[in-house]
């Protein structure tokens, strides 16, 4: 059997309205929010890497050409203001041709390991999808295969890709995933963060 092709999209286009800044380029132990979330994809066995930008795109930009963005290609969406669906969007319409699968993950998502991406990864085969299960909802990391490209091709405001991974119709394989609980909203979530590291990352 042909080993799947993965694409992987981080989103990275939104305000950080409650952060108040670049919340994507925030440092926690020395790198960017947005870096953590790269190194953690990198190693998964990948044929294209992308971050979709829009409020902060120069920002990111030049942090990449500063070397502190590494390891992928930034796609700046336009329609970024309309929300998180425009940007999976955009992801698989760069993606789809290249991709049989979709990895989506949030910019902010920094305690999600590559074993748990891996994990949902193998969760996702023959056709289905895999998202992450956390604090009684669903949501990215999320896992799209294929066959599900039309309809992230088709997502909106209205109907965006919660509804799909909650659809009972579709067939989603749901993977408790607490880390990806931990997203960061704020200055203070942040500092939250930062008080626990030495606890999650043992020093």
């Amino acid at each position: 059997m042909t080993e799947s092709r993965l694409g992987i999209v981080i989103l990275a286009a939104g305000e950080a309205r409650r952060f108040g800044e670049c919340k994507q380029l925030a440092l926690f132990r020395t790198k960017p929010l947005l870096q953590h979330v790269i190194d953690a994809a990198l190693p998964l066995r990948h044929t294209r890497l992308v971050v979709i930008t829009g409020k902060y795109h120069k920002a990111i930009s030049e942090a990449k050409d500063q070397g502190l963005v590494t390891g992928a290609t930034l796609i700046y969406n336009p329609d970024w203001s309309s929300g998180m669906s425009s940007s999976i969007r955009l992801g698989c319409e760069f993606l789809s041709d290249d991709c049989d699968q979709l990895l989506v993950l949030l910019a902010d998502q920094v305690l999600v390991s590559t074993g748990e991406l891996e994990t949902l990864i193998t969760h996702a085969s023959e056709g289905r999808s895999a998202c992450a299960g956390f604090s009684e909802t669903v949501g990215p990391p999320a896992v799209f295969s294929r066959d599900w490209y039309p309809d992230l091709l088709k997502l909106n405001a209205e109907n965006g890709a919660k509804r799909l991974l909650t659809d009972p119709s579709k067939q989603v394989t749901v993977v408790p995933m607490k880390s990806a609980a931990w997203d960061i909203d704020s200055k203070d979530d942040l500092e939250r963060l930062t008080d626990v590291s030495s606890y999650i990352f043992g020093n």
